[in-house]
């Protein structure tokens, strides 16, 4: 609970200053006074001011944050401070200020696809293990062995691409392309129907379509020089056979074994290039959170690591912030048109609980999310919704169009309807976030 709420809390601290800065450095740049920037709302819990009179606010509720500038539409403003007051500023300034939020969301989510991209990112390779009977895959005529090498022209080096790239197609009853290459070699492509799981995407993507990917095989991969594996005489490549005679099946079952006998021989019988060999290896003895476990020093096989150098990884980000953001303007584009459920739009309960599963993942997983929700405040924001972003850049265009601005009567009248909105929203998405509790 602990690691829950104090990923939430980072994650929105760093999503909601990361938007609100971006609106606040563009006022500064078009000489707007910002009285306030606050993360949080209600009672303050930490306040400093700035040389420019900016108060800099860290509120107890980390629900979202503003920027408040000198705007004579809700304070007064004196005449020598005409030229520092926001809405007096001319339209394309404005917009462009309101622009400026979702745009620092977008490429938060860039800087860290960058650095994911430069740092590696491993995974295991798509390589289809069993086939359901009479399931969308057998029709399409997957087999065990397969490994698939794109979706719809898209490259799948993992099972995470793979998935990610069946996302962009949740709520459509349709067939996707797959290219797959069999266990001796051969290409070949496939047409997969994925509604029996698009049409609830709730599910396991892989399940539904009736795919078990292949269990991760006792194979050694890199062997750590110095390490009881490379001691033994284990080489990558090298499949584990049994355990003092016990047989093994995949690498977990490897993993356990060594765990279990730490600073103890282990008679192992592994394969080498077809060849049956029998080699003793004592687990060095390690200590885990006050708990000694053996750690034979060796990687698994079928680890796909991906990286990029520092200039191949930019347009690397580019892309997959650019596939995010388009595919989250489609999904919201389907939850319109109801070809997507309404119940997939996630509260902060939701925001909570992934944080808190990923940050205990690792450090991957969590910049992955805070990129992934990063760049969905930012979609959000953009929405052509009053009191949102998007509505005031909308009101901006058309005060640019008409040549002179909306009446204050129109912008307070919208204004109502987009808090309706916005709050008829959010009350789904806690809806939602309570009846997943309940299930």
């Amino acid at each position: 609970m602990l690691m829950m709420l104090l990923a939430f809390v980072v994650t929105i601290i760093v999503i909601v200053a990361i938007h609100e800065y971006g609106h606040y450095i563009t006022m500064r740049w078009f000489g707007v006074r910002v009285l306030t920037f606050s993360i949080g709302f209600g009672p303050r819990i930490l306040q400093w001011r700035s040389r420019g009179g900016t108060d800099f606010v860290i509120s107890a509720i980390p629900l979202g944050g503003y920027v408040k500038p000198l705007d004579r539409r809700d304070c007064e403003v004196a005449p020598h401070e005409e030229d520092q007051e926001f809405s007096g500023k001319p339209p394309w300034q404005r917009i462009i200020t309101y622009a400026a939020g979702p745009a620092a969301n977008l490429l938060l989510a860039m800087a860290i696809y960058w650095a994911l991209a430069v740092g590696g990112e491993s995974g295991m390779a798509p390589v289809v293990g069993q086939v359901q009977e009479g399931s969308p895959a057998a029709q399409a005529g997957l087999a065990p062995g397969d490994e698939v090498l794109a979706l719809e022209g898209r490259e799948t080096r993992t099972w995470r691409e793979l998935g990610m790239g069946l996302v962009r197609y949740a709520g459509e009853d349709r067939q996707v392309a797959l290219r797959v290459r069999d266990e001796q070699g051969g290409e070949r492509s496939v047409s997969l129907a994925i509604g029996a799981w698009s049409t609830d995407p709730d599910q396991d993507a892989l399940a539904a379509l009736g795919i078990r990917p292949r269990a991760v095989l006792p194979v050694a991969g890199e062997v750590m020089e110095g390490g009881a594996a490379d001691r033994a005489g284990i080489r990558a490549g090298d499949r584990v056979l049994s355990v003092n005679g016990e047989p093994l099946e995949t690498w977990v079952e490897w993993v356990e074994q060594v765990r279990a006998h730490p600073g103890e021989s282990m008679e192992m019988e592994i394969e080498r290039d077809g060849e049956r060999l029998t080699v003793a290896m004592t687990p060095e003895a390690v200590e885990v959170q006050g708990e000694t476990r053996g750690q034979a020093g060796v990687m698994v096989a079928g680890i796909r690591e991906i990286r990029y150098g520092a200039l191949e990884a930019v347009p690397q980000a580019a892309s997959r912030m650019w596939d995010l953001t388009t595919m989250i303007f489609a999904s919201i584009g389907k939850m319109i048109t109801g070809n997507l459920s309404w119940q997939n739009l996630g509260g902060p309960i939701t925001i909570a609980q992934v944080a808190g599963e990923t940050a205990s993942i690792g450090v991957v997983s969590f910049l992955t999310f805070i990129a992934f929700f990063s760049v969905s405040l930012g979609v959000i924001n953009l929405l052509p919704i009053p009191v949102l972003d998007g509505g005031w850049i909308v009101f901006g265009f058309a005060e640019m169009v008409r040549g002179k601005p909306l009446s204050e009567r129109f912008i307070a009248m919208s204004q109502s309807v987009g808090i309706v909105m916005v709050f008829s929203l959010m009350a789904l998405a806690i809806y939602n976030d309570v009846m997943r509790q309940m299930i």
